[in-house]
């Protein structure tokens, strides 16, 4: 029983991912949602309170796969932290190209629903302080340039990566291993050392 309700819920918020994309936010009806998910609005109505209640299912799921991929568990050790900051962007990247229609979505919804807007914010500080104690972690070995703080740092790179996949999607464009190589160069550069210390303390 709990297996199918699970599977109905996931169809409702397949369909209503779909519907969002299909037709915006606010153009979305309760009534387009059951259509694609082939349920009825009684069905839809035990699972969630109205189509704001859907979304902010739809947003909270995609927002862990989005803002989690800045700090999952990198498949290989990085020959330096340069390298773990570009498999960071790359996976992050891959991430919001998928969910892109969802991103929109949330664009068009935040100004209409602040309880969207806190969970994307909640969310992505929650990845925000992931990626600080990362640095905090790199400062130990001695690879941060002075006076770096880790918050402020962490802050501009997940500002940096939803920024510019916002920009560079909403133009069509892909997001390319040389544009990834150019911003973890960036970033890299702002806050870490050429090479570390040979005896950090």
């Amino acid at each position: 029983m709990i297996g199918r309700m699970e599977d109905t819920r996931s169809r409702l918020l397949k369909a209503s991912r779909q519907a969002f994309a299909d037709l915006g936010y606010v153009a979305t009806r309760v009534d387009d949602i059951v259509q694609r998910a082939g349920l009825s609005h009684g069905t839809f109505y035990r699972y969630f309170k109205d189509k704001e209640d859907v979304l902010f299912g739809v947003t909270q799921d995609i927002a862990r796969a989005l803002y989690g991929a800045a700090v999952a568990p990198l498949g290989r050790v990085p020959s330096d932290p340069r390298d773990a900051v570009r498999e960071r962007l790359s996976a992050f990247f891959a991430a919001y190209a998928v969910d892109w229609d969802v991103a929109k979505v949330w664009m068009q919804a935040e100004g209409v629903h602040p309880t969207i807007h806190e969970v994307r914010t909640r969310v992505r500080s929650s990845i925000v302080n992931g990626v600080a104690d990362l640095i905090e972690r790199d400062r130990e070995h001695g690879l941060l340039l002075p006076d770096v703080n880790a918050q402020v740092a962490a802050g501009a790179f997940v500002a940096m990566a939803e920024g510019f996949a916002n920009l560079w999607l909403a133009a069509g464009e892909p997001v390319s291993e040389l544009v990834v190589d150019q911003l973890a160069d960036y970033w890299s550069r702002a806050i870490y050392r050429s090479a570390p210390l040979e005896n950090p303390e």
